[in-house]
């Protein structure tokens, strides 16, 4: 078989004489296209299609999505947004497609992706895809994809888990708790008591400190929230902008707080510059149910029940907002304020007495 052969000029020294390079192949049509090839990866390129994009092959899921989050979230979102997007990283998004060209998750992929954990919660796979949808934004942006595939129309969330339901208290319920606040350790009784009496979220008792309780004006000032890294607590701001409030103190919670102290964390574990780490929250929380029946409340079912009372009083929707923290109307009336049997019994007897004059 002939061996051709030819000399090919891939530049030119600084006294623009030609530097060539010899090529071989086993025919003419081989060596045109050797050739072809020598001169792009030549250092004279330009001269023949200055105008040809670099070719880059798309990254994976897993490597544009590293490079995301350290680039784009880590020194803006809190810690506990980030250590939450890394857990649905973790334990979903990398398993499924770490090592998937980015391109190729499509509206179809996601589909079949939420339809196999329809298992999961509604509010979990919804999570997820805003969560997706941010990554999705960000490699159209950068020009990877031609369109965002998370936000067509067509998806649906399938999850077949009943929504959980977190109802109010009773008043009746409360008040028998209330007594039983007496018969807990003071550190144990200062978070149960504020829990109780300023509908607050847990982060934000657990980063209050002796200086923001005023009593002179009455109230308590919201300016900390307490997440976790871990077991570590992490003081950071409130969850939003609302959450800087004045909150009024009731008699019934100011007997529980004094002493006043004058500074440190109102709820700590014997040092009082620090809040309480996960674990010790923890074992706090276990003694007081050891002590009182919380009817299998949380902080926040609290937080639904004093946004409920305080709507029973005929509190107007902006107080109920100002006290909870909350910026939107929307989700103060649908999720804080439940309707209450007897005063639904008591509207439509109303409605009677206003037909029969």
């Amino acid at each position: 078989m002939a061996i051709h052969r030819l000399r090919v000029c891939v530049g030119f020294t600084a006294d623009e004489k030609p530097i060539t390079k010899q090529i071989q192949a086993n025919s003419e049509i081989a060596l045109a296209d050797l050739a072809v090839k020598t001169i792009l990866n030549s250092a004279r390129r330009n001269e023949f299609v200055p105008d040809l994009p670099i070719f880059m092959p798309c990254p994976t899921f897993g490597k544009y999505t590293a490079e995301w989050l350290e680039t784009f979230k880590r020194n803006k979102v809190k810690p506990t947004t980030l250590q939450g997007y890394n857990s649905i990283l973790r334990t979903h998004f990398y398993p499924e497609w770490r090592n998937t060209p980015i391109n190729q998750i499509t509206t179809k992929v996601f589909q079949d992706f939420l339809c196999a954990r329809k298992h999961l919660s509604m509010k979990y796979l919804h999570e997820m895809r805003v969560f997706l949808a941010q990554i999705m934004d960000s490699a159209y942006r950068d020009g990877w994809i031609d369109k965002n595939p998370v936000k067509d129309s067509r998806i649906f969330n399938p999850s077949s888990k009943s929504p959980e339901i977190r109802n109010a208290l009773p008043v009746e319920t409360i008040k028998a708790i209330v007594p039983s606040i007496w018969s807990l350790e003071r550190n144990d009784r200062l978070y149960l008591s504020l829990v109780v009496f300023t509908g607050m979220r847990r982060g934000e008792v657990l980063g209050l400190q002796w200086e923001d309780v005023d009593t002179v004006e009455n109230c308590i000032r919201v300016q900390r929230n307490v997440t976790y890294t871990n077991n570590q607590p992490f003081v950071g701001t409130p969850k939003t902008k609302s959450g800087y409030r004045s909150v009024p103190i009731i008699q019934d919670l100011l007997a529980f707080l004094n002493p006043i102290e004058t500074k440190g964390y109102i709820v700590n574990s014997g040092n009082p510059n620090t809040p309480i780490t996960l674990q010790s929250f923890r074992c706090m929380m276990t003694r007081i149910h050891k002590s009182v029946d919380l009817h299998g409340a949380t902080a926040h079912v609290f937080r639904h029940s004093l946004g409920t009372m305080l709507n029973d009083t005929g509190a107007d929707v902006k107080t109920i907002q100002s006290i909870l923290g909350q910026s939107d109307f929307k989700t103060t009336m649908d999720r804080y304020v439940h309707p209450r049997d007897d005063r639904k019994q008591t509207a439509i007897q109303n409605v009677s007495s206003l037909l029969n004059g």
